[in-house]
């Protein structure tokens, strides 16, 4: 496993979450961007160069007259996987230090019983591990996105029905015994929001709701550039307004509903995504029937939590994601002075490949190395 030679300090986590971010700085502009002192930044720097954790190019006029070394993450330092377990689908993202994607697998699960799923698993991580080459000792982790919530007993899960064999048991053992390395596990639109926050338009929005759609409908908050849990880890369970509301409930399996009204039919939602086209009559009913519910949803959102945006993801294709963004309109309120409040706008998801696996990759290595 993976080790540094000396624990990474509050401020060593934010020089290499800064560094992460931004792809590589010199070390002048990382002294300029953090309120570290300029020995502080040093010293790190080179316990970092000593470890392996970062690389260091020939110093480089950063300004007239103040040449600096350039400093960027060192990829082969760690990888680390990400898992989603989803309604009829399972992946695997293979994710290096610098938060470039090494490898992917995904497979439509005709069943998600639980051995099935983890030899699924165990074979995904073996093709991975061969068709990079990486050194599987470097692995710092397993992060994972499940479509279930806390129930407020340990990190018990309850998921639906299709996931009834991961329902109220210990997930992470089950999972570390079958990958061999240390596992986490979390809900799988907060898991998808993470990854929004560092590989999509969380890049340039430090405060935002994701909307997760999948065969359920969930979601994530993300709060000043890190994720908003609650008090019992449901915060962002988006689906439950809708129930309580006694509104459509526009996920992807009415999305499949409506298909297979105008003769589109698909066994899986899995199946579907991968052929859907958003010009078939069958979209335009789903959209029809969902724009009321989520601009309730997106109404309630903007009130009260005032996010700068409102994205929407999940394993809508996008220009079905971007079809009904066009057409929510978030209501102005009868305003004071002719000043309403500032409202979001309602955006698609920027994150490429799969949002859950590649969040749950981030989060094994943000648990160890990142602030």
């Amino acid at each position: 496993m993976v080790s540094v030679a000396r624990p990474v300090s509050e401020g060593g986590r934010r020089i290499l979450d800064l560094l992460l971010k931004s792809g590589g700085l010199s070390q002048a502009e990382l002294t300029r961007s953090l309120d570290l002192s300029q020995p502080t930044v040093t010293r790190l720097l080179q316990g970092f160069h000593q470890d392996g954790l970062v690389r260091t190019a020939a110093r480089q006029a950063d300004r007239p007259g103040h040449p600096s070394v350039h400093v960027s993450l060192n990829p082969d330092f760690a990888y680390a996987l990400g898992v989603s377990l989803l309604g009829d689908a399972v992946s695997m993202t293979l994710m290096d230090f610098t938060g470039t994607v090494r490898g992917q697998r995904r497979a439509a699960m005709p069943t998600m019983a639980r051995p099935v799923v983890l030899e699924r698993l165990r074979a995904f991580r073996r093709e991975l591990e061969e068709e990079t080459g990486i050194d599987p000792r470097r692995l710092v982790g397993v992060g994972v996105g499940i479509s279930a919530f806390y129930v407020g007993r340990g990190r018990l899960f309850n998921p639906p029905a299709y996931l009834d064999d991961w329902a109220m048991v210990e997930i992470e053992p089950i999972l570390e015994e079958a990958l061999r390395l240390p596992v986490r596990v979390d809900n799988d639109g907060t898991v998808a929001a993470i990854g929004e926050s560092l590989f999509g338009v969380g890049r340039r929005c430090r405060n935002f709701a994701y909307l997760h759609l999948t065969n359920g409908f969930g979601g994530g908050i993300i709060a000043d550039g890190k994720p908003f849990r609650g008090q019992n880890g449901n915060a962002g369970e988006f689906g439950g307004i809708w129930t309580l509301a006694g509104v459509t409930y526009a996920n992807l399996d009415l999305l499949q509903t409506c298909l297979k009204n105008h003769g589109h039919v698909f066994a899986t939602v899995e199946e579907m995504v991968q052929a859907i086209d958003v010009g078939w009559a069958g979209v335009a009913d789903w959209l029809e029937q969902a724009q009321p519910s989520f601009a309730m949803l997106c109404g309630l959102l903007a009130y009260s939590m005032d996010p700068g945006l409102i994205v929407i993801g999940g394993r809508l294709p996008p220009s079905i994601a971007q079809a009904l963004a066009d057409r929510i309109v978030v209501p102005v309120p009868t305003n004071r002075r002719g000043y309403p409040p500032p409202l979001p706008a309602v955006v698609v998801a920027e994150a490429l490949g799969d949002p859950v696996a590649l969040g749950a990759a981030v989060m094994p290595l943000r648990e160890a190395f990142f602030a």
